[in-house]
């Protein structure tokens, strides 16, 4: 039996998140923060394909302005799962940090380069390249690294049957960033079965159901097909459900965030996540996140009417 989640909108996260980039702080402050993203989405989706196997890391060092202001400009904001509660859904652009504020002082942002950083996935050792962080302000530079590939990698099974992954940087001793040595367990494949609007509610199934005590995010975006082409309409909503194996959404509640349920297509993107941090020299809490992701677009499908 699929447990049937019910599932509302909460207030907005991203009000407090706004007024936190405008922090002022002290000249002559210096942090870091760095982060590892290891994205996995065996199944392209046939309206938005998506690169089977995504990687991409930043690691920046930062002077004379506040953490909020750096996550928004060197795309590090807080996971969407950090922010919200669980039954929670609420408009995308909302867990985005806001425009940050021209800062005071002198600031400097300087995305750096870590040394070789290696990723073992399965069949698959990755050593991700570096990519230059294009100069269009002058207090931000550097590099990141990116490796995006349409090759899925063959997963290797733990007795366990989970599948590991291995990550290594190298570190730079320069500027405080020790070797870092991580290890971490893929979540679970997930499928979208199905979305379907029935008796004033939305729900959406997927398989095989996670454990009881886990969540996963959805991120919801409805199109309606103009001159033959699907085109967004509304606003894309983000949720964090129980990995229950379906949720469900009053339609009303989900229309008063934005979601146009009038539409004749919904593209559902699902994530189960896991992640972990490390302090290694100068950088506090260096992120692992690692995704299993499936993304469909599906037709919005209203039970049948019978005689």
């Amino acid at each position: 039996m699929i447990a049937l989640v019910a599932i509302g909108c909460g207030e907005d996260p991203g009000e407090s998140n706004r007024d936190n980039v405008s922090e002022v702080v002290a000249v002559d402050t210096v942090g870091h923060l760095g982060r590892i993203h290891v994205i996995l989405q065996p199944s392209p989706d046939e309206l938005e394909p998506e690169p089977q196997l995504q990687i991409q890391a930043r690691f920046v060092e930062y002077r004379n302005v506040a953490e909020a202001f750096v996550r928004a400009r060197a795309k590090l904001p807080v996971p969407a799962w950090e922010q919200l509660e669980v039954g929670q859904c609420v408009p995308s652009s909302s867990l985005l940090p806001g425009a940050p504020p021209t800062p005071a002082g002198e600031p400097e942002l300087s995305l750096i380069d870590a040394g070789e950083l290696r990723v073992m996935l399965g069949t698959r050792d990755v050593v991700v390249p570096l990519v230059l962080v294009p100069d269009i302000l002058p207090w931000l530079s550097g590099v990141e690294y990116m490796h995006v590939d349409d090759r899925m990698p063959e997963l290797a099974v733990d007795p366990d049957g989970s599948f590991p992954l291995a990550i290594s940087v190298d570190g730079t001793a320069s500027i405080g960033l020790d070797r870092i040595d991580l290890a971490i367990h893929l979540p679970p494949a997930l499928e979208l079965q199905g979305a379907g609007i029935g008796e004033g509610r939305l729900t959406i199934d997927w398989q095989p159901p996670g454990e009881a005590t886990q969540a996963i995010l959805l991120q919801l975006q409805a199109f309606q097909p103009s001159e033959g082409i699907p085109e967004p309409a509304g606003e894309e909503l983000t949720c964090l459900v129980p990995d229950s194996g379906r949720a469900s959404f009053e339609i009303a509640t989900l229309e008063g965030a934005g979601l146009a349920t009038g539409a004749a297509l919904l593209r559902v993107a699902a994530s189960r996540f896991a992640s972990q941090s490390i302090d290694t020299g100068a950088f506090e809490g260096v992120e692992l996140i690692v995704e299993q992701r499936d993304q469909r677009t599906l037709p919005l499908l209203a039970p049948p009417t019978g005689g």
